[in-house]
This record gives C-alpha cells, structure tokens and sequence, in this order.
C-alpha cells in the first residue's frame, strides 16, 4: 500500500512497541485489559479493578462518553466517570484507558488517563484523528464497523502523520450477513494487519461477539493468531449493566479465562503474565503442564486398553496370560526409564497392576463373548 508512509512495515524498521508507565505493549508479553463497557459508579469501578488487578491485568477500561446507536440510550457519566475511572486505576496501581468521541472530550481526558480510544464509530473522524495525532499519549484505534484492512491502517496513517508514533491498532469485528454474533471478529485481519503494518494489535473479542458464551475460545483463538493484547469487557454484575451486559464476563470468568490463557501464548512462544502464569517456571504453569501430561497418560491407557481388547479376541482363554511377553515388556521399560533418568523403581510398581488389569479384562471380554456365542447356538427355549 503505497501510503502506507509511516505505518508500513519495512525490513529496515521492523515492528514497534507502545511504551506506557512501564507496560510494553507488542512486545514479547501480551497485554490484558478489562473493565466494564460504561463506568457507573465509584464502587462497580473499584471491583472491576480489583479483578484486573487479581487477574494479573495491567490496564483498567471503561467509558465514560458512550457514542450510542441510539439517542435514548445511556451516553456515559463524562466527567464524574473519569474520576471513577482514574481513582480505580490508581487504587489498583492499574493504567486506564478511555475513549473519546470529539475535541471537547480529548482535551477533557488527555491529561488523566493512559491510553486513550477512538472507537470504531469515529475510525475515520479525520479531524479527530489529526488531533490524537498532535498528542503524547497512546491511541488505541478500533477497526470500524465495515471498514476495510486498508482503511483502517490508512486511519492509522492519519494519527501517525500528524506526529504522534504510539497507535495501537485494535480488531473487535466487523459487520456481515451473518446475525448469531454481535459482529464477526475478523481474526485473519490481525495477521494481515501485522503483515503489513509495524504496528502493535490487540483484539476485543466482547464486541465482536457480543455473547459472553464465545469470549474465551475467541481470546485464545487472538492469542494463537498474534494478538499483542486483548481488551475484554468485565463486570461485577453483567445483569444490572446499563451498557452490554450481556457480553460482559462475571469477575470469576475473567480471573479463570486469564489462567488459562497463558498456556496459549507459551504455544507461541509469547508470554501472558496474568492469573499468576509468567511464564515455564512459575508454580502454575507447571502445574499446568503436569494436568497436561496427566491427561495424556489417561487418554494413552484408554488407548492401550482398546488394544489389548483386539489381542484378547485372537487369544484362546488358557493362553490370556503371556508371562514371557511381560518380562519382555518390563525389561525395556526399565531400560527406557534408567536411559530417561527416570527410577526404574516406578515402572516395577506400576506395570504389574497394568499387566494384571489387562490380563482380567481379556479374560472377562472372553468369557463374555464365548457366553454371547453359547446362547447363539443354543438359545433358550430352542429345542
């Protein structure tokens, strides 16, 4: 894209980072934020940033000017909200972001908060653009509702040139045909996006799907394609929520869905410090790892299980027990486990039971079908 000027990814550049008040955002770490949709009240605002901050997140969202699809609907607190917002943050020593929809709002927040949003309504606001531009603070710019991948870099484009290096780019769905979801999250646009622009993106999954039902499969399915950061909706009660609540997660949803994530981003290499998952040698990656395995060790005795039934059918009942068999078996076993460093003790302890287990159930197997034949034969009442 030829005017792809500032926002274009070049080799001699390379990809970016947004740098704020010591969080990286792009950088080897994927960033967690979440809050409620609409800020409230002091008090929704203080739980929802004590779950970021239990959920190992770094930044607190909430809006306090609402552009709203319709006129009769909440707007947002404006001013008494942002003091919601930022004495939160500050209580939890969080980071916030807000959106803001004109000049009057920019000037009111840029002084208070972190970050600050352009939404998906105002993605091609040009004059608000060209204002975000002239300003010290990282704008994260939401992808809008039908634009294009090239619009939307383009929008970027506008930030960029008007002097301001820090935008973050944010995919949160796009409108189709399609009516099960709130919108469609476009998780292709995050890898076409970094293919082509140096800049960091995060994905909000609470918008595109609008159900909070889908936000956990879609918040890994962002990680696994590159997401640098998610931005999810949370609140204290999604029921009484004045503004999408329905796609808004429970506290306990968004402390769980931030455990788990983090096994996501080890498969690619990336880091999630949330929930207390840092990384391989924190004590609940580890455990992770070892449900993982434990896991694996149950499905591959099912699986083991299953063939020792076919050996069982092509046995005769006096010759289920094959005693040369097993020490053939555990002699490699031992040799395996002292070649992996592991105590050959183990395998002496656990086999004999495997090997007994599966010597009854052919047994049983056996004796069952030679039951089932007999009755086949000579049913009851045949003669």
């Amino acid at each position: 894209m030829k005017d792809l000027k500032l926002a274009g990814l070049t080799s001699e550049k390379g990809t970016s980072t947004v740098e704020v008040n010591g969080v990286t955002i792009g950088g080897k770490e994927i960033i967690l934020m979440g809050g409620p949709c609409a800020v409230e009240s002091s008090i929704q605002m203080s739980q929802s940033a004590e779950t970021v901050k239990k959920a190992g997140g770094k930044i607190l969202r909430g809006g306090v000017f609402k552009p709203r699809t319709s006129p009769y609907s909440f707007q947002g607190l404006g001013q008494e909200g942002l003091n919601y917002l930022v004495q939160a943050a500050k209580e939890q020593d969080l980071l916030c972001v807000t959106e803001v929809i004109d000049a009057p709002s920019l000037e009111l927040v840029v002084e208070k908060v972190d970050i600050i949003q352009i939404g998906a309504r105002n993605m091609q606001n040009f004059e608000l653009l060209k204002l975000a531009g002239k300003i010290n603070k990282p704008i994260i710019l939401k992808r809008g509702l039908s634009a294009t991948i090239e619009e939307w870099l383009l929008a970027a484009e506008y930030i960029l040139a008007a002097g301001n290096p820090q935008v973050i780019l944010c995919e949160r769905g796009i409108r189709t045909f399609e009516p099960s979801t709130r919108n469609t999250l476009d998780l292709s646009a995050v890898g076409v996006a970094k293919e082509l622009s140096h800049l960091p993106v995060i994905v909000d999954p609470s918008h595109a799907a609008g159900r909070r039902d889908l936000i956990s499969s879609l918040s890994k399915a962002a990680l696994a394609v590159g997401a640098d950061g998610l931005l999810i909706e949370m609140h204290p009660n999604p029921s009484v929520a004045v503004s999408d609540g329905p796609q808004s997660l429970h506290p306990e949803e968004f402390v769980q869905l931030a455990q788990e994530l983090g096994v996501v981003a080890e498969s690619v290499h990336r880091v999630f410090a949330c929930g207390g998952y840092v990384g391989e040698d924190t004590l609940e990656s580890l455990r992770t790892k070892i449900d993982g395995i434990d896991q694996s060790i149950i499905e591959q005795l099912a699986a083991r299980m299953r063939i020792v039934k076919k050996v069982g059918d092509q046995k005769r009942l006096d010759r289920v027990k094959d005693i040369s068999r097993e020490k053939e078996i555990m002699q490699r076993l031992i040799n395996l486990a002292t070649e992996l460093q592991l105590p050959p003790e183990l395998v002496k302890k656990i086999y004999p039971y495997i090997f007994e287990f599966g010597v009854q159930f052919q047994i049983k197997n056996k004796l069952a079908i030679d039951n089932e034949l007999e009755l086949s034969i000579c049913p009851i009442g045949g003669r």
